[in-house]
């Protein structure tokens, strides 16, 4: 999936397609959930946990279209 795909799907839902966690991208930006949570309800901004969400995402898809 190309990036101006990704651009215009939400944050929520780049990671329900990609089948990643909040969870898991807290532990790899070193943020509590609850702050990924806040980001992607857009109640907060974080540039660097944003690109971290598109970079994870994207990565996870292209996994998936490979396995396929």
């Amino acid at each position: 999936m190309s990036e101006i795909q990704t651009e215009e799907l939400s944050l929520r839902e780049m990671l329900a397609k990609a089948g990643i966690t909040q969870k898991k991208i807290a532990e790899k930006a070193k943020v509590s959930p609850a702050a990924v949570s806040l980001i992607v309800a857009g109640k907060s901004k974080s540039k660097r946990i944003e690109d971290i969400i598109r970079a994870e995402t994207e990565k996870a898809l292209a996994e998936q279209e490979q396995a396929a």
